[in-house]
């Protein structure tokens, strides 16, 4: 297998297919784009504009916390992640977790002597199911009730055992848990620690033998803007010039950047990109070129309102 193979894009059926095509390479380039036509026409922005491309945006955003940290704020940002060329004034948080559930190995053919951390894992799993259930039960921000499940628990992971003829001496599973936009994360950290806790207390095994609960990875914080800021404002009529229709105003349910630039940096932030979430980290991504060309249009033209033009 040639390695160059794994970075090449394929132009087909109206769409670039490619890794990364979605999240978030193609929105890059539509910034690059947008700032080159600026550029060629001649334009000059009275205003400043920054253009970042960081790395560890998956694992919790140490690149934009970097920028941060070194002064890169200003008076209005865009992250461009995949949000279907919808204007997006919040995101949802995510925290990932890994809980390990302790058995006791034996050989199979006994397996009564042993002690399978799957049976005691289950009861664990159908509290989080409900734990899930009774967090999204309600929700009446309009950013997010679209989505049939606004903050969900997913299991991403899940790992046991060693032999197939061995009572497992372990389970270890690891997802991620959605916070709501308005919600303190280390509440609803210790929301379902207690939940965890609870369930092992009712069980004689987990009480004597309790379950470790470890936050690690990703920890995402919410944030929000108000939806009628004037950035969201100005994004929205850009992108209705450059295509003749105002574009839908929703929250993003996933982690991003965004709440680095709004909590740590005091920097008002909106998403908005090309594509769709559903495609990222995906076989055969890809974004739809037309939503590229729309999103580089529109983001030539907010750069245009927002900063002013100083010239020519």
């Amino acid at each position: 297998m040639e390695c160059a193979s794994l970075a090449e894009a394929t132009r087909r059926d109206g769409r670039v297919y490619g890794r990364g095509a979605v999240d978030m390479k193609g929105a890059l380039c539509c910034a690059l784009f947008a700032l080159r036509a600026l550029r060629e026409a001649g334009v000059v922005p009275a205003g400043s504009v920054l253009f970042q491309s960081v790395v560890g945006e998956e694992d919790g955003g140490l690149g934009t916390l970097a920028a941060v940290e070194r002064g890169h704020t200003g008076d209005g940002a865009i992250v461009l992640e995949p949000t279907e060329l919808a204007v997006a004034p919040a995101q949802a948080g995510a925290l990932n977790f890994r809980l390990t559930v302790p058995g006791r190995a034996a050989h199979g053919a006994l397996r009564t002597e042993g002690v399978s951390p799957l049976d005691h894992f289950l009861p664990i799993y159908a509290a989080m199911q409900g734990f899930e259930a009774e967090r999204n039960r309600g929700v009446d921000d309009p950013l997010f009730t679209g989505y049939q499940i606004p903050f969900p628990l997913c299991i991403g992971t899940l790992r046991s055992g060693v032999w197939a003829s061995t009572v497992a001496e372990s389970l270890v599973c690891e997802g991620r848990l959605g916070v709501a936009v308005h919600e303190e994360p280390t509440r609803v950290r210790r929301a379902f620690e207690t939940l965890v806790e609870g369930v092992a207390e009712r069980d004689p095994w987990l009480r004597e033998h309790p379950p470790l609960l470890e936050w690690w990875g990703g920890q995402f914080e919410p944030a929000a803007i108000p939806a009628d800021h004037p950035l969201v404002t100005m994004l929205a009529e850009a992108h209705a010039s450059a295509t003749g229709a105002r574009p839908p105003l929703r929250g993003m349910p996933f982690g991003a950047d965004m709440r680095l630039l709004v909590n740590q940096g005091g920097t008002p932030t909106v998403m908005y990109g090309p594509g769709d979430i559903r495609k990222a980290h995906a076989p055969d991504e890809y974004v739809p070129v037309g939503e590229l060309e729309v999103a580089t249009r529109t983001l030539a033209l907010m750069i245009l309102r927002f900063c002013g033009e100083g010239g020519r």
